[in-house]
């Protein structure tokens, strides 16, 4: 069995990129887990796909992942298709529940070192589709923010506040304030840009300025 040691994983509902992650994320530190060849077939359906694995195929592998300054032993596997490498962690039934890319210096060392290792066949069948997000991480939490204010604007009635995010935000003065909001909200629906983000800022800003 082969076994790749000290590596960091973000896991998570979903695969988040390494430039994704976070400095409040909970990182998982591993110290030891096995580590696998596939083929890149079944790295597709790994990345696009929930999967449930055999509870024969993992049997060899449990126990085997041991995590930093932790006692407990999830059943965690890395695969790598020498292409991309993943963790995924699956549940005491076989199935996927979290899962995690890996930083660029450890998918670049997991990668050449499945070079030299034979793909191993995996007993699995596909389940549901993997969340897929269009926009990046940053990008959904910042809408996230201005549909937040926007609705709160537009149950509170605040005029002026919303006079204020509207200039900023199209660079013109405007006293009604249902149309402000529409404007607001159609240009949402627009792919995540610069000024969203100045904005989304803005609005961090004025809560800060409470405190």
């Amino acid at each position: 069995m082969h076994y790749y040691y000290d590596v960091l994983a973000n896991f998570d509902e979903c695969y988040l990129e390494f430039y994704e992650w976070e400095k409040n994320d909970p990182i998982t530190m591993i110290k030891k887990v096995p580590f696998i060849r596939i083929s890149n077939k079944d790295m597709m359906d790994f990345l696009t796909y929930k999967i449930k694995i055999k509870n024969s195929w993992l049997e060899k592998y449990m126990g085997k992942t041991t995590l930093k300054n932790r006692k407990e032993k999830p059943l965690i596997i890395l695969f790598s298709s020498t292409k991309t490498s993943i963790l995924l962690e699956f549940d005491e039934n076989g199935k996927s529940i979290y899962y995690s890319k890996l930083l660029i210096e450890d998918e670049n060392n997991c990668n050449e070192y499945a070079y030299s290792m034979k793909e191993t066949p995996v007993s699995y069948e596909k389940l549901d589709k993997l969340e897929t997000r269009k926009e990046f991480r940053k990008a959904i939490e910042e809408k996230k923010v201005l549909k937040t204010e926007l609705k709160m604007l537009e149950e509170e009635k605040n005029l002026e506040k919303c006079q204020f995010i509207y200039y900023e935000w199209f660079g013109s003065l405007e006293n009604d304030l249902n149309k402000m909001i529409k404007d607001c909200k159609k240009e949402l629906e627009k792919d995540y840009n610069l000024k969203m983000h100045q904005i989304a800022e803005l609005i961090k800003l004025t809560y800060k300025e409470r405190l």
